[in-house]
């Protein structure tokens, strides 16, 4: 197996077995602040964990992460709470972009509720922005809304990226 399909492998394992634990959750809690615990506490296990593990690695990353970038590492995929993925589909997914978008498109004409499960996972960088745009954050807002581009204009999205990437 190459490299990256052991790391879709480990990834899919990872995301299958998710678990936050109490204590994870209080410590959530303390870094979002009430107005945006509600959005962590809206996602699935699966991107929780991913949040909490992107957030170890800023820690591991930086010798003392803002605030700013912490709730990033948490929020980033917010976007993706609508989409109710499971983590078969979004395995799916990731597979059938890289190995065969025509099928990927056929799955998607066939299964109109996959479509639009798929489209609210592909757009949730932006979906994540407006949610945290009416949460009274824009300034995470813009760093969520950048975090797939390719050359992010903010420093603090070029830091979440560095961390993701190693998620």
């Amino acid at each position: 197996m190459t490299g990256s399909a052991l790391h879709r492998v480990s990834q899919f394992w990872r995301h299958a077995s998710a678990r936050v634990t109490e204590q994870e959750r209080l410590a959530v809690e303390r870094v979002l602040g009430p107005p945006l615990w509600p959005l962590f506490a809206q996602l699935p296990v699966n991107d929780q964990r991913h949040g909490l593990d992107v957030l170890e690695t800023v820690r591991r990353l930086e010798d003392q992460p803002d605030q700013l970038l912490q709730q990033a590492a948490l929020l980033h995929d917010v976007g993706k709470a609508g989409a109710r993925f499971s983590v078969v589909e979004r395995s799916l997914t990731v597979f059938l972009r890289a190995a065969s978008p025509r099928l990927l498109q056929a799955v998607r004409r066939a299964r109109p509720g996959f479509a639009t499960r798929h489209d609210i996972y592909i757009d949730h960088a932006r979906i994540g922005a407006e949610r945290l745009r009416a949460a009274g954050a824009p300034e995470l807002a813009d760093v969520v809304a950048e975090h797939h581009h390719r050359e992010p204009r903010l420093e603090a999205t070029r830091r979440l990226q560095r961390a993701d990437r190693r998620n």
